[in-house]
């Protein structure tokens, strides 16, 4: 059946809005490329550039949910809250780009999987219309088509009157860069219902989505068990010896070593490593005559060197009564400096 002139009018708005939300995509997307492979000034500057972009990313999707109806569905809120609170929650590029990685194709797909489900809604609503379909008191399997070039079809032809699938013409448009729009329903009762018909297409995508969100979180997992490297801000401490120290109160044990990384922890560092050994839940350090050992391998001393990732201000404010203790009690010397990118090794044992 061919379209009407107004339904064809309709066409070319929606087909002209789809074009230039798509190109606004595009050109959104190459500066957000080019922002996100060029470097600045520091690192702080460098976030808060790179998180101001993914937040656009953010706004871009909502606006191509609100142009094309489905802002309101729980589905797309959900997307997009998603994507939003985990942009808020990164504290560094590691994470800020993997939040955008997992969520900025998902949140766009998602937005028009909706637009598509809305699409089939409007079409079972104008068919539950249908005085014919209402007459019908056996069971039946309705197939509606809708194609850019053909207009709409049906199959069986006969089943829904002519005034309805001129509705379905002018109501639902098809844009030219969408495939056919395929509706399965189920009549029976003289109502009509959406069938969901399986596309082994769709059921592979889903799977790959969910094997690439398993891969980042056991990626982020292992980072934060100390098995991947870490990267991110955070300070270096380094704890020496008292001057000419050799007696018991003067050098440092391993239970210093051992404070210290707990209020390390307790300021919410992300990871620790002592030396070169990166701490997992077993890391144990003790000491063996003069040696401090981590993971049961010999670190160097005066200093231990302790580095953690997380909030510099924060994790050095952790630290301010330990290294008064042991400044103060001991003569120890107890230095941090705070880093703007540090990065700890993998465990490797």
């Amino acid at each position: 059946m061919r379209k009407t002139g107004s339904a064809l009018l309709i066409d070319r708005r929606v087909i002209a809005l789809v074009a230039v939300m798509f190109i606004m995509n595009i050109a959104l997307l190459g500066s957000g490329i080019y922002v996100f492979n060029n470097s600045f000034n520091s690192e702080a500057e460098d976030f808060a550039l790179k998180q101001k972009v993914a937040k656009e990313l953010v706004d871009y999707n909502r606006r191509l949910a609100r142009s094309l109806g489905v802002d309101t569905r729980s589905q797309v809120r959900e997307a997009l809250s998603r994507f939003n609170y985990e942009i808020d929650l990164a504290t560094n590029l590691d994470d800020l780009n993997k939040a955008i990685l997992a969520n900025g194709s998902r949140t766009q797909e998602r937005i028009l999987q909706e637009y598509e489900a809305k699409q089939k809604e409007t079409v079972l609503s104008l068919i539950n219309q249908d005085p014919m379909l209402k007459e019908m008191d056996s069971k039946q399997r309705l197939t509606v088509k809708l194609s850019r070039d053909q207009g709409v079809s049906l199959e069986p032809s006969n089943i829904l009157s002519k005034e309805t699938l001129v509705k379905i013409a002018e109501t639902v448009t098809i844009g030219e860069s969408e495939q056919d729009l395929i509706v399965e329903l189920e009549v029976e009762e003289g109502r009509g219902q959406l069938l969901m018909p399986y596309n082994p297409s769709d059921h592979i995508r889903n799977l790959t989505r969910e094997i690439d969100s398993l891969r980042v979180a056991v990626h982020e997992l292992r980072t934060r068990s100390g098995f991947a490297e870490m990267t991110g801000a955070g300070v270096i401490v380094k704890i020496y010896d008292a001057d000419e120290g050799y007696t018991s109160e003067t050098i440092i044990h391993e239970t210093d070593v051992r404070d210290t990384i707990n209020e390390l922890f307790a300021a919410g560092a992300q990871g620790v490593a002592v030396g070169n050994q990166r701490l997992t839940a077993t890391s144990a350090i003790r000491c063996v005559g003069p040696s401090i050992l981590v993971n049961d391998e010999r670190i160097a001393v005066n200093p231990v060197t302790i580095r953690a990732i997380g909030d510099p201000d924060v994790l050095a404010s952790g630290l301010d009564i330990i290294r008064i203790t042991l400044e103060i009690s001991r003569n120890l010397s107890f230095e941090i400096e705070k880093i703007d990118t540090l990065t700890l090794p993998a465990y490797s044992r």
